[in-house]
Formats: structure tokens, C-alpha cells, sequence
């Protein structure tokens, strides 16, 4: 194949234009993207069911999901939480199951569950789980502001802003944040209704006759059989407007007839159910619009803002859409600085080149040919349907200098062969071997990565992906293109006498004392482990791409609490941290009326002051003044100085599981117990699973007395809708299209917003036979504490014991774990030690990057032992390995950079990157063995013969780094390691140094194999 290119650079020149242009045109319609499309083996599951306590919601809601869930085939394990109002469950699937088939066989599984969930209960819905390393952010929000209720803004903009942004190529999703809920409100003076005589229970039957559509038959007409004609008969009636609702009659005492709005006050009204959105303190209605996975981030985001502009003009008077956040614009502006870094690579590289080849048809070459491996790499990503996303575009910035190693190398060969289409074709066939060995042992490393799970193998795989396509092109040109090109293009020598013999002293040495030099090297390689396991931090394996400062405050109350309490304190959050110049965006919203979370998002420049921790802890001090809430502020990004800021769960966290709910209770309140007679412990807590602060709520129950409704004629079904009227909440509401729209409409007694206890046991019963009789008077009416969550995972009813210990660290940890090795949980329960453990739900995949880097290991091995026939060369392959990995840890330890999961990625990188110079030394020193081995003699190598070989191949071993570095540098420099960039570029620029210095100078004492009379060596005439 290469003696065929050689003798038709026509064919060669035709095939190079044709990648050239369709990798332009394909780059072109690569869509872009922040990051990876993620589809992870799980599930999530919502359903809501207003007004219900997490107890009525766990029993008659979550269980029932649970069940129908678990039976569906590829279901590993379902977690849920039921809380006030909704409940959230978490389906993990089998490794190997189809995510989009289990998710079928769900929504069918809870379609025929349907007809059994309680009344008033939303049907549950199904979406994708995607962790919040990985979540992409909404490509575009935007807010609606003008002089009218949050409601009609909400209205506005589902009837016309949603559906047209909605319908642009490219859009997954609109939503639409904050607003209310629309409604009609019946308010009724039960004092008044008595007084006529009737019962309220009228003015809801009123409101339900009121809407009627039903099909009663078919009309024949026409007395002629021949031309009659059948029609419909349908029932319709129906009110239009609320003046219809206010018509409504109502038969009153001596059929006397009322109309329902001289009974009661019938008007619209909007219900926030103590939600809130706020955007820099100002309320808002917004829409947060999610980009569609194989969609152009950019070209979307130009649409949606032609759109945007479109539908101002026919907003109404002073109604304004102002665009909040734009990740296109972060977006690009992450592309043009990776442009301009690419640009500025391969401008290093050029230099490189031209200064090590000296010829400036040689330069041409090969980065001609780097560029028809670049723009099929980029064809090749289209065709296979892989998104042009940061960690793909990564793989190929930092391949500019990688990628031409290839033909670099073989350049620089085609000097030992005469300048004809054979000698070209020989010189490369020399080297194949090298060639095929250096980048197998690159891309081999990268295989693995199909096999891990979860958001690793989600972000990487694409990378992977990117920069194997990238290798095997840059072969495919090496081999082919640069010998059938590359007339002419032979590298001169340079002349670097001083420098060569300098070498040639010091490698002298260093074989001469070959023990001191592996000694020497081993004890470096010691003082690098121990400070990697000492001093180089290890922060948490972090998200992708850029990191933006940011600081969170979580306000809960007890559930019960008055709503208007959470929306005053989170307001007061607020006003520290509004109107600052290093902020760019505070968002405050209210997800239930107990809790709500801020948000504040630094400027990047504002995010690397010290404004961030001043505000942290302003915002920890405001907290300490709210009494009776548990407050939460946690810092994230670089702006703190460990990656993330403050946190509020305790010391030691102890898991208790059971299938029994109140099982479950009665050991954990067992481990308080045993805890709080342990002197040095404080503030025991026991919550529903979560890790921040209490979680324990009040709720009113009523225990109806059954002799005394009896007594007064009442049923439960009359008391229950007595109390639904005279409490706030969805229960007992009818829907009715009034003015083209489907409204709730609720019946309630006047006051029902603001009962207090005392009021609900003395508000009336209607009974049958019109006496009235108190609420308090057939049911017990009281207050208790609860969980504000229950937590479940299989099944399996979780509390978490959590307290303070004061005292030193040692003696602490030394208390608690003699503490957990006393406890022995009871049959059916199990309790579990989560001090060590993450309060959050890590990915578990993050191990796998471990076993990647071991299979790595392992397959470069293999490989350089299947491209040379040899497990002498594979062995010393392997043991310059170490070197590399010490580079690694040199540069984040000198550098005191934390070591994450990009650096992880980086090393295994290093895997196959730094031992392309061992394989050359290693090539070089196995064609010396094959010669002693065809002449006869003893193969193994001594130290004159080694320094023969590594002499020879130092200039190229020194051009291939010098290219690496050229490309390595442009990225890493002012660049955060803690960035994706910077931290893989760091980590590969390390160890290939590092492998550099050790092939250079260490493995020439391993190759080393006998030892012959010492005698002056003779330096060859070759240049470095």
C-alpha cells in the first residue's frame, strides 16, 4: 500500500483535497454544544398530589409507583421521597438496559394505575435522570415585566410566547417559572347562610350542575324517508363569564330561589400557594427554554433572539421581554478563546518545525497532512453523528501537536533512504513499526472508556471518541501521504556538535553508574508517591468545562409555618447581596410554602475577589438570626478556596433501614438515646434520610368521633367536605370553562386563608336535619410533629441519625467508631456509618476511571509486545511508565493544584502519549538485538551499543516533544487546572516531560543488558 502511494502522488493529492473539503463542510454542520448528550441508566418519576402530607402521600401515591415500578424488567433499585404536596422517585436501571424501553414499559406500568390513584393526584410522569455534574443549564430564560398581575403574565406568555419559541428547530421545551395558579374563588359568610337556611353544600352541587355537555341520541327529520336526515342530540350549558357563575340559582327554604352571587362573593382570583420567583429582587415571570440534544446551541439561540424580537412589537402596552441568561454567548466565547489557543498551538508547532526541519517543504507537509487528518477527524464525527461539543473540540486541540508526531517521524527518515518513490517507500516501511506501536498504545488507552457507567462515561466517551478518529487519520497520513508527497522533504541534520556531545558525557555517566541512576530514580519516584498522597489535594471529581462562582441559600420552616414567614426571611437574604457590581444574577424561588432557595451568580471577575467568602459569610451570620428555620449557604467554584463553601449537616451521620416505618423510628430513637449519655455529644437529630438540618414538620390531624356523627346525622363524607370549605387548599374544587379558559373553582368559607386551629375546631357542620354542630364537637382536632420527608429506597424506610461531638478530631473518631462497633441492628434492619461517605449521591462510575487506567496499562503493554515481536521491548516500554506518571505528580504538586477528574483523564492519557519516546529508543535498540541475533551473537546490549541507539534516535525523540509541548502550552497557560483544558493539558504537558528526561536519560541504564572490557566510547556523527 505504501509502495502504491508512492508511485501515484496524483491519486494521494486528490484523495487529501477531497477529506479537505468535506471535513470543512462537515465541520460546519457539526451541532455545538457545552456538553455531552446524557442518557444515563435511570430514571426520574414526579407525581404531585396538592394539599396531601408526605405520610397520605407515601401511603396512597409513592407505594403504589413503587410497585408498579419494581416489575418492570432492567429496574435495579427505586429510591423515593415523599414529601408535602408531590413525590420524587429515582428508578436506577441495569447497566446494560435500554433506557428508552424501560421507560415505555414505566409509563405504561403507571398508565394502568391511573384509574387507581386517589382523587385530586396528578398522573405521574417520566423523564431522564441527569446529575447535576452533567446537567446542562436552559440554552436561553428570559422575563416578562409590565403593569399587570403575575397571572396574566403567566397567561401571556403560555398563550403566545411559549408556542411560538416552542415551535423553532431546535427547541426541546419551554417552561414557564414563576406566576400563579388561576382560579375562581366562591367565599361564602357561613353566619349568612344559616341565617337563609342553607347549607353550603348547595353552593357546591349549584357549581356542579352548572357545567353539562352530554350526547343524548340522534334526531331523525324529514318526513320523507329518502332525503331525512339524522342529527346529534347534545346537552350544552355551561357559563361563559363569571356574571353567568353569579346567575347561578340556588333553591332555597319555601323554594325560594337565590342567585349564587347574592349567597356568596364570586370572583377570579390567583393563588401563588406561598411560591415565589424573584430575579435580582424583583418578582418575575419567566421561561427557561432547554435546547433539543442534536441542536445547534448557537444557531438555536440566534433563532429564539430573531423570535424574541418578533414578538415584542405585538406584546400589550409597556409589557417588556428581557433576555436573563444566554449559554450560547458563554459558549462562544469558550470557542473563540479555544480558536485562538488552537491558532496560537499550531502556529508553535509551525515554529517547531521550521526550526528543527529546516526546510520549508518539509514544514508543508506535514502540517498539510496534520490538516487532512484534522478535517477527516471532523467528517468522521458527522458521519458517526458525535456533537462538536468542548470535550470532543479538547480532544482535537490538544491533537494538533500529537498529531503530527506521525509524520514528523517518518520525515525525518526518509534522510536514510535516496530521495526515489522505492526509497521513500522503504525508509517508511523501516518505520511502520514505530508508527503503528506509538499511536496503538494511545488509542488503546482511550478503549476502555466504552466500558464505564454513569456521567463518566457520558462526558469522555465522546473525547475518546474525537481523539481516536484523530489517531487513526494521522496514521493513514503519515504512512501514505507523506511518502507519496514528500519528494524532496528530507530533513537536514542540524549541526548541534556542543550539545550532542554533552549528551553523549552525561549519558556516559549515567551507564557507567547504572545502580546510582536506578537507585536515584526510584527514590525520586518515592518522594513523588509520598507527596501525591501528602500534598496534592484531591477535590471533589468536579463538573465539566468552566466553573462559575456561585453561592446557594436553602430556607426551610417546619411545615406549618405562615408563608408569609419564608417570603420576608428569604427577602432579607436577598437584600445583602442584591445591587453589587461583582454579582450578575440573584434568583429566589419558593418550591412549596416552607422552603425556597436563593441563588447569586458572580461575574467572573467578580467570582475571583474576595467577595465570595465575604458574602458567605455575611449571609451565615443573617442565618443565625432566624429562629426556628434551618438554613443552609454553600459556596461552589473557584471563588472558595476548596471548590465549595460552607456546609450545615453534622459531624457523624449514622443511616438506620428497615421495612417498617415505625421499626425504623423506634431504632433510631434508640440510637438518640444511647448517644445523648455520651458526655461530649450535642444536638442529636434525627431527620427522613436528608443530610441539611431538620426536616421534622407540624400537621393538624382530625380523629373523627363516630358516636357523635352518628348522633348528629353526619357521615364522613359530609365532614370531610365541611372541612375542605373551611381550609385553604385544592380539595374539593370543580373545573369550569369560563371565557375559553378551564378554571378551578373553589367553595370556601370567608376567612378560610387564615384559620388557626382554634378557629377550625368551633367553625359549623351542616347536618341534615339543620342543627349546627362544631367541628370540635365530633372530631378531636389537634397538632403533631412529623416528618416533613420520608425517604425509601427498595422499599426499605430510611432515618439518618446525625449529632455534633465536641472534642478533639482523634478522640471524636475514635468515640464513634467504637460507638458503631457496639451497636448490633435488629432482625430485618440495618444501620450504616455515612461519616466517611459523600452526603451526596455520587456517581460510583468516577472508580471506573481507576480500572481504566489499569486496563490502559495492560494494553500498551500488549500492543508494543504485538507490533515488535518482543516482551523485552514491551518490558521496557512498561518501566518507563512510572517516569511519565511522575511527571504528573510533579507538576500539580509544584503547581498546588487539586488533583480532579480531568487530571484523571489526563493521566491516562499520559498512558499512551509519553511512551511514543520509549517506543522509539525501544525500536531503535531491538533493530541492534535483531542484528547481534541474525549475526549469531549474544542479543543482549551493551552500554556502547545503547548509547549508540539512544543517541540516534534523541533528535527525534526532542522534536516529537518539542511538537507535543508547542500544542500543550497554548492551553494550559492562564488557564485554571481546574478547567477542563488546563487540567488535562497540565497533566499530559507533565508527563510528557517527564517521559522525555526518563527515556533520555534513565531507561538507556535498562537497556543495558551485559557488560563488555571498559573502553573510551565513540560518540557516531549523528545529531540530535
Amino acid at each position: 500500500m505504501i509502495r502504491f502511494a508512492t508511485h501515484r502522488p496524483a491519486v494521494v493529492w486528490a484523495i487529501c483535497v477531497a477529506l479537505l473539503l468535506a471535513g470543512a463542510i462537515a465541520f460546519t454542520r457539526l451541532p455545538l454544544a457545552t456538553r455531552t448528550t446524557v442518557e444515563l441508566p435511570r430514571l426520574s418519576v414526579f407525581a404531585s398530589w396538592p394539599g396531601a402530607s408526605p405520610e397520605v402521600i407515601e401511603t396512597y401515591l409513592t407505594s403504589p409507583v413503587e410497585a408498579a415500578i419494581q416489575g418492570v424488567r432492567g429496574v435495579r433499585r427505586v429510591s423515593s421521597n415523599s414529601n408535602d404536596d408531590y413525590a420524587m422517585l429515582t428508578v436506577e436501571l441495569e447497566a446494560r438496559a435500554d433506557v428508552q424501553m424501560a421507560r415505555l414499559a414505566i409509563l405504561e406500568r403507571l398508565e394502568l394505575l391511573r384509574a387507581d390513584l386517589p382523587p385530586g393526584a396528578s398522573p405521574p410522569t417520566v423523564a431522564n435522570y441527569v446529575p447535576e455534574g452533567l446537567e446542562e443549564a436552559p440554552l436561553m430564560s428570559l422575563s416578562v415585566f409590565g403593569p399587570y398581575t403575575s397571572g396574566t403574565l403567566q397567561k401571556l406568555l403560555e398563550e403566545r410566547v411559549s408556542p411560538r419559541l416552542g415551535s423553532i428547530p431546535g427547541v426541546a421545551g419551554v417552561q414557564v417559572r414563576g406566576g400563579t395558579d388561576m382560579g375562581v374563588s366562591v367565599s361564602y359568610d357561613p353566619v349568612q347562610l344559616r341565617r337563609i337556611g342553607i347549607s353550603p353544600q348547595r353552593l357546591s352541587e349549584a357549581i356542579a350542575g352548572a357545567r353539562m355537555v352530554q350526547a343524548l341520541g340522534a334526531l331523525d327529520r324529514g318526513s320523507d324517508p329518502t332525503h331525512a336526515t339524522s342529527q346529534n342530540v347534545v346537552l350544552r350549558d355551561q357559563p361563559k363569564a363569571l356574571e353567568d357563575l353569579q346567575a347561578l340559582p340556588v333553591r332555597g327554604p319555601g323554594a325560594r330561589v337565590f342567585k349564587l352571587g347574592e349567597l356568596a362573593t364570586v370572583r377570579a382570583e390567583e393563588d401563588a400557594r406561598g411560591r415565589f420567583f424573584r430575579i435580582d429582587g424583583a418578582p418575575a415571570v419567566a421561561v427557561e427554554i432547554s435546547r433539543h440534544p442534536g441542536a445547534d446551541a448557537i444557531k438555536t439561540a440566534a433563532a429564539l433572539r430573531a423570535a424574541i424580537k418578533d414578538l415584542e412589537p405585538n406584546m400589550p402596552p409597556a409589557v417588556r421581554l428581557r433576555i436573563n441568561n444566554d449559554e450560547s454567548e458563554d459558549l462562544k466565547e469558550e470557542l473563540d478563546d479555544l480558536a485562538l489557543r488552537s491558532t496560537i498551538a499550531f502556529g508553535c508547532v509551525l515554529l517547531v518545525l521550521a526550526f528543527t526541519l529546516r526546510r520549508w517543504r518539509a514544514v508543508a507537509v506535514v502540517m498539510g497532512t496534520t490538516a487532512v487528518a484534522i478535517a477527516a477527524t471532523a467528517l468522521s464525527l458527522y458521519l458517526f453523528n458525535i456533537p462538536a461539543n468542548l470535550l470532543t473540540l479538547a480532544g482535537l486541540g490538544m491533537g494538533v501537536g500529537i498529531l503530527v508526531q506521525n509524520g514528523l517521524v517518518v520525515v525525518e527518515r526518509l534522510g536514510t533512504e535516496p530521495d526515489t518513490p522505492d526509497g521513500r517507500a522503504r525508509a517508511t516501511q523501516r518505520i511502520m513499526p514505530a508508527i503503528i506501536g506509538s499511536t496503538l498504545t494511545t488509542a488503546v488507552v482511550l478503549f476502555p472508556f466504552l466500558y464505564l457507567q454513569g456521567d463518566t462515561r457520558a462526558a469522555f466517551v465522546p473525547f475518546a471518541a474525537a481523539f481516536v478518529f484523530a489517531l487513526g487519520w494521522s496514521v493513514f497520513t503519515a504512512l501514505l501521504v507523506v511518502p507519496a508527497l514528500g519528494k524532496g522533504v528530507a530533513a537536514q541534520n542540524a549541526a548541534w556538535p556542543r550539545l550532542r556531545r554533552l549528551y553523549a558525557r552525561v549519558l556516559i555517566r549515567l551507564l557507567r553508574w547504572r545502580a546510582v541512576t536506578m537507585v536515584a530514580s526510584v527514590a525520586v519516584l518515592a518522594v513523588l508517591t509520598w507527596g501525591f498522597v501528602e500534598k496534592v489535594p484531591r477535590s471533589s471529581f468536579g463538573g465539566f468545562g468552566e466553573r462559575r462562582t456561585s453561592l446557594s441559600v436553602g430556607l426551610s420552616f417546619p411545615r406549618g409555618s405562615d408563608p408569609g414567614t419564608l417570603d420576608r426571611g428569604m427577602a432579607e437574604f436577598e437584600r445583602l447581596v442584591v445591587g453589587r457590581p461583582e454579582i450578575e444574577q440573584v434568583r429566589a424561588a419558593a418550591r412549596s410554602g416552607t422552603s425556597a432557595q436563593m441563588s447569586v451568580l458572580f461575574t467572573r471577575a467578580g467570582g475571583l475577589t474576595a467577595v465570595p467568602l465575604e458574602l458567605q459569610e455575611l449571609l451565615t451570620q443573617r442565618a443565625v438570626l432566624i429562629g426556628g428555620a434551618s438554613v443552609s449557604v454553600v459556596g461552589d467554584g473557584p471563588g472558595f478556596s476548596s471548590g465549595g463553601g460552607g456546609s450545615s449537616f453534622a459531624t457523624f451521620r449514622i443511616q438506620v433501614r428497615g421495612y417498617s416505618y415505625d421499626g425504623v423510628g423506634r431504632v433510631a430513637d434508640d440510637l438518640k438515646s444511647r448517644l445523648e449519655r455520651i458526655t461530649r455529644v450535642r444536638e442529636v437529630r434525627i431527620t427522613s434520610g436528608g443530610y441539611f438540618g431538620g426536616e421534622r414538620g407540624y400537621q393538624v390531624t382530625l380523629e373523627p368521633d363516630r358516636a357523635a356523627l352518628t348522633r348528629y346525622g353526619l357521615n364522613a363524607s359530609l365532614l370531610t367536605g365541611a372541612i375542605a370549605r373551611e381550609v385553604r387548599g385544592p380539595v374539593g374544587r370543580q373545573l369550569l370553562e369560563i371565557g375559553g379558559d378551564e378554571l378551578p373553582v373553589t367553595v370556601k368559607a370567608a376567612g378560610a386563608r387564615d384559620r388557626s386551629l382554634e378557629e377550625l375546631q368551633e367553625a359549623i357542620v351542616p347536618t341534615l336535619t339543620g342543627a349546627p354542630v362544631r367541628i370540635g364537637d365530633v372530631a378531636i382536632v389537634d397538632a403533631r410533629e412529623a416528618l416533613s420527608t420520608i425517604v425509601r429506597e427498595d422499599q426499605q424506610y430510611i432515618r439518618q441519625v446525625s449529632y455534633d461531638f465536641r472534642g478533639p478530631a482523634k478522640l471524636a473518631r475514635r468515640t464513634h467508631t467504637a460507638f458503631i462497633k457496639s451497636l448490633a441492628a435488629p432482625a430485618g434492619y440495618s444501620i450504616i456509618d455515612l461519616t466517611d461517605g459523600s452526603p451526596f449521591d455520587r456517581d460510583e462510575s468516577e472508580k471506573g476511571l481507576y480500572l481504566v487506567f489499569a486496563i490502559g496499562v495492560v494494553l500498551v503493554v500488549l500492543s508494543v509486545a504485538l507490533v515488535f515481536d518482543s516482551m523485552w521491548g514491551a518490558a521496557q516500554v512498561f518501566l518507563s511508565l512510572p517516569l511519565a506518571i511522575g511527571g504528573v505528580v510533579a507538576a500539580f504538586w509544584f503547581l498546588k493544584t487539586a488533583f480532579t477528574r480531568e487530571a484523571a483523564v489526563g493521566v491516562i492519557l499520559v498512558i499512551g502519549l509519553a511512551v511514543n519516546q520509549a517506543i522509539l529508543l525501544a525500536d531503535a535498540a531491538l533493530e541492534k538485538r535483531r542484528a547481534l541475533r541474525e549475526a549469531g551473537l549474544d542479543a543482549r546490549l551493551h552500554a556502547g551499543q545503547v548509547l549508540h541507539a539512544a543517541i540516534d534516535r534523541a533528535g527525534m525523540i526532542l522534536i516529537v516533544t518539542l511538537a507535543a509541548m508547542a500544542s500543550l502550552i497554548p492551553l494550559s497557560v492562564g488557564t485554571d487546572a481546574t478547567r477542563l483544558f488546563g487540567a488535562i493539558a497540565l497533566a499530559t504537558a507533565g508527563g510528557t516531560v517527564a517521559g522525555t528526561l526518563g527515556v533520555m536519560f534513565v531507561m538507556p541504564a535498562l537497556l543495558v543488558g551485559r557488560r563488555v572490557r571498559r573502553t573510551r566510547a565513540v560518540v557516531p556523527a549523528a545529531s540530535l
